[in-house]
Formats: structure tokens, C-alpha cells, sequence
């Protein structure tokens, strides 16, 4: 069993301390484990091009992404040959470093497990010998320790965000630590409560990959949300407590206040949309092979549409310092 650590905060500070303590846990349960710096990879931000999501749902392909002139390819060879993730960030702004989310950009779409699963259907059910499918390792059950850490309380996107990362390939998310009030290098190192709490979730980690991960495995804070845990609810309406929409998995549920207490209450029928869920997964693919990914009847008018727009402005960029050759 492999466990991959991730880090995108400063080297051998804050972060990585924890990510490394947590990784020392899943050691000494029995895993072989691995750290990644992000700051040691470049990875170039998606551009939107879809060529990922067509390969999948037209091609039975593999969802191979079309940016080959950076690290995303070492990255991912990463992830398929790991069984579980510690992925620990600073929290800049209430949220996970960009890195992190250039990152999530380009596995989002391409490593949806959903999608996957519909891409290895369409190459059996016709026969396609041609190219590259679905890894078959991409199918294993993994699980995730999710690590934030910040100078104060400003932390409310962190845990989402973190989760967001993952959730696409199904990884089964054990346990989400919040830390707070370290924004100083090497501080968190005072802190034993979070040093301990990382190794315990190390060891929680490997022991419930080696049972088969269930949702009772969880070990982090309960939050609102009984189907991901997220405390980050919207609401949609200012005059209805439903539909409140989960902030992670967009799970529909009813907001309330009892006796004090706040409650997400989701209904029998609803559970199934939630996108933390394969069932959720596959309502999304739905959606865009339906919606989304269909041409628009008038597709033929978006040259003649396009011209308002195709010359107008000049994109501003920085000048190109000129070498003076003497």
C-alpha cells in the first residue's frame, strides 16, 4: 500500500511538517509512502479545451490531457500508483494555494470516476482496440487526509477547497484538519495537539484502506453536511430554508434551527444527487452529454456572430526587455 503526500506550502515548514507527520502515521500502520512538492512541479492552468471530456465520452478513451510540456504527467502517475493521499496546503485568503487549484483544474473533468466508468463501458461495449483506455488503476477505492493551514480563523473555503481537490476520484476523505494560529515557520511544531492528530489520522488512513473504506470511518469534524461533512451552506432563496445547497457535494437539503441547534436535513429522494456520490457523478455526465456538449441549432451563424468580438481590443502585456548586441 502507497501513500502519497502533497504539499504546497513552504519547504519543510508549517504544512509539510503536518503532511510529513501524517505520512510518519501511515508509515508506521505499514504503508510505503511518498512526498510531492508542488512547488517543485510546473503545472500550466487548464485551457478550457474539453479535449479531455470528448476523448472520454466519444472515444472510450483515457481522458489523456493534451498539455504535454509540463509535470501534470509525472503528477498523475503519482496519484494511479498510490492507494491513498495526505494533501496539506497554506490557506491564503480563506482558501488552498493556487497551485493547488491549477492542479484540480486539470484532473477535475478528466479524473471524474463517472466519466471513467463511461469511458471503459463505451470501449467494451464496441470493441474499441484502438488507443488508450481507462487505467485500471484508476478504479481502486482510495481514501485522503485533507490538511489546511493558517495564520488566524480566516479559513472558511480551506476544508471545501481541499475536498473539492479530490472528490472527482471518489477518494473517500477521512479525516480534515483545520490549522489555525501558525502563520510563523516551524510554529505548528508547538502545537502537539496537531502533531498527534496527524498521526493518528496517518494510521486511521492505511488501517481503514486495509478493511475497505466506509463512510463510519470518517474521523474528522462532524460539520453540517451528513453525506461530506462540509459546514458551507448557500442559500439559494432569502425566503426559504430549501432548497439550501451544500457547498461541497450540492446535496439539496432544508436549513433549520432547533432548540438551538442548526440542521442540514436532506431528504430520501435527494441523497442520490449529491456529487460525492457515483450516482451524482453519473447525473453530471447526464447533464452534459444532453446539455452542455450539444451544438446549438444555429452553431452555423458564430462567424458572423463572432466579428463584434474578434477584433475588438488589444490584449495589454508587458514589453519584452530587447538585448543590445555590441
Amino acid at each position: 500500500m502507497k501513500i502519497l503526500g502533497v504539499t504546497c506550502g513552504r519547504n519543510n515548514s508549517n504544512t509539510e511538517i503536518l503532511v510529513k507527520e501524517t505520512l510518519m502515521g501511515a508509515e508506521a500502520a505499514g504503508a510505503e509512502v511518498e512526498l510531492v512538492r508542488l512547488h517543485d512541479l510546473t503545472i500550466k492552468p487548464c485551457t478550457g479545451c474539453n479535449s479531455c471530456v470528448i476523448d472520454l465520452f466519444e472515444k472510450g478513451g483515457s481522458g489523456h490531457c493534451t498539455i504535454s510540456n509540463d509535470d501534470f504527467h509525472f503528477f498523475d502517475e503519482k496519484f494511479l500508483d498510490c492507494d491513498g493521499m495526505v494533501v496539506g496546503s497554506p490557506i491564503y485568503e480563506k482558501s488552498p494555494s493556487g497551485q493547488l487549484k491549477s492542479l484540480n483544474d486539470r484532473m477535475g473533468p478528466s479524473h471524474d470516476m463517472a466519466f471513467q466508468m463511461i469511458a471503459r463501458d463505451i470501449r467494451q461495449a464496441k470493441g474499441i482496440t484502438k488507443g488508450t483506455g481507462p487505467d485500471p488503476r484508476f478504479f481502486k477505492q482510495r481514501g485522503a487526509v485533507l490538511i489546511g493551514v493558517g495564520g488566524s480563523e480566516w479559513d472558511t473555503l480551506a476544508a471545501p477547497l481541499l475536498h473539492l481537490f479530490v472528490f472527482p476520484m471518489q477518494v473517500e476523505v477521512i479525516d480534515k484538519i483545520i490549522a489555525n494560529w501558525v502563520g510563523l515557520p516551524k510554529s505548528v511544531l508547538f502545537r502537539e495537539d496537531l502533531i498527534t492528530r496527524a498521526h493518528r489520522s496517518g494510521i486511521q488512513l492505511v488501517e481503514s484502506l486495509k478493511r475497505g473504506i466506509t463512510p463510519a470511518d470518517y474521523v474528522g469534524d462532524p460539520g453540517i453536511c451528513p453525506l461530506c461533512h462540509s459546514k458551507l451552506v448557500e442559500i439559494r432563496e432569502d425566503d426559504k430554508n430549501y432548497p439550501a445547497i451544500c457547498g461541497i457535494c450540492g446535496v439539496r437539503g432544508t436549513l433549520t434551527v432547533t432548540d438551538g441547534k442548526v440542521k442540514f436535513d436532506i431528504k430520501e429522494e435527494d441523497k442520490h444527487h449529491s456529487h460525492v456520490l457515483l450516482s451524482g457523478k453519473f447525473e453530471h455526465a447526464k447533464e452534459l452529454q444532453e446539455r452542455s456538449l450539444v451544438p446549438h441549432p444555429n452553431v452555423h451563424e458564430i462567424p458572423e456572430r463572432f466579428k463584434r468580438y474578434e477584433k475588438y481590443l488589444t490584449p495589454s502585456k508587458p514589453q519584452k526587455a530587447v538585448l543590445e548586441v555590441k
